[in-house]
């Protein structure tokens, strides 16, 4: 009788091993799916990121020429400043000679 539990609880603890390892299997399975998953998701949003980052690079340069940015400029109401726009405010300071 002694012999048969014995071997009742090294059976119990040999299949309660064995669903251990599968659960703990397949849960390692399921989280390598879920990172895979994600991993695929912010490549997606590294592309588009960088095709934008680029046409935004693309288009501060354009607006770096001189002819483009004063033709927005004046699209959008601006002119050129003359002497009479600038205005000089002094501080009050001396300058000691500086």
């Amino acid at each position: 009788m002694r012999e048969d539990r014995e071997g009742v609880i090294k059976y119990i603890g040999i299949v309660t091993g064995v669903i251990l390892l599968v659960v703990l299997y397949v849960w390692q399975n399921i989280e390598v799916m879920k990172m895979k998953m994600a991993y695929r998701e912010n490549m997606a949003i590294e592309k588009r990121l960088v095709k934008e980052n680029d046409r935004l690079r693309a288009e501060m340069e354009r607006y770096r020429r001189v002819d483009v940015a004063e033709r927005y400029a004046r699209s959008r109401g601006m002119r050129e400043l003359t002497p009479a726009d600038i205005i000089v405010l002094r501080d009050g300071k001396k300058n000691n000679g500086k």
